[in-house]
């Protein structure tokens, strides 16, 4: 692998990174030595995946393109945020999410009309109650007698 400080010539890309990256061949001698590596990390991932994986990313990537700049930004803004929290608090976020990814469609759509109906206060009352919640079942865990089944995760009724 290349130091990050030069630049890569696209003549010393192999075969398969030449194809994969193939649409930055024009402009490659002009790209940053960062953003090279970035790319390459990127075409290696990419020889990795499965066919589904692959069609999975492209569909992703065509909702990305479609979005405008504003929604973009907004979207690197919260990863930002996400990543900067600490490990036990990105995981929380995670399992929440794959929680409510496994709910049914029906249930998912009836949680965020609620949601999305709820005026600023309302969903800021409904997280400090959540926040509290979540307190108590933490201090059940460490105490010991948590009730069945609470696990540290929230019901579907949380």
């Amino acid at each position: 692998m290349w130091p990050a400080a030069e630049t890569i010539p696209w003549s010393a890309l192999s075969a398969q990174e030449r194809e994969v990256l193939g649409p930055f061949q024009d402009r490659w001698e002009t790209l940053s030595p960062e953003r090279q590596q970035r790319l390459r990390r990127g075409a290696a991932r990419w020889r990795n995946l499965d066919e589904a994986q692959r069609q999975q990313f492209e569909q992703r990537y065509e909702k990305w393109k479609a979005l405008t700049p504003q929604q973009r930004q907004e979207i690197r803004r919260h990863f930002q945020r996400f990543r900067a929290l600490p490990p036990s608090e990105q995981q929380r976020i995670l399992s929440a999410r794959k929680r409510f990814r496994n709910l049914p469609p029906a249930e998912r759509q009836r949680l965020l009309e609620k949601f999305r109906d709820m005026t600023p206060e309302q969903r800021q009352r409904l997280q400090r109650e959540l926040r509290r919640k979540r307190r108590q079942r933490l201090e059940r865990l460490r105490r010991g007698n948590a009730p069945p089944g609470a696990g540290g995760q929230q019901s579907q009724s949380e």
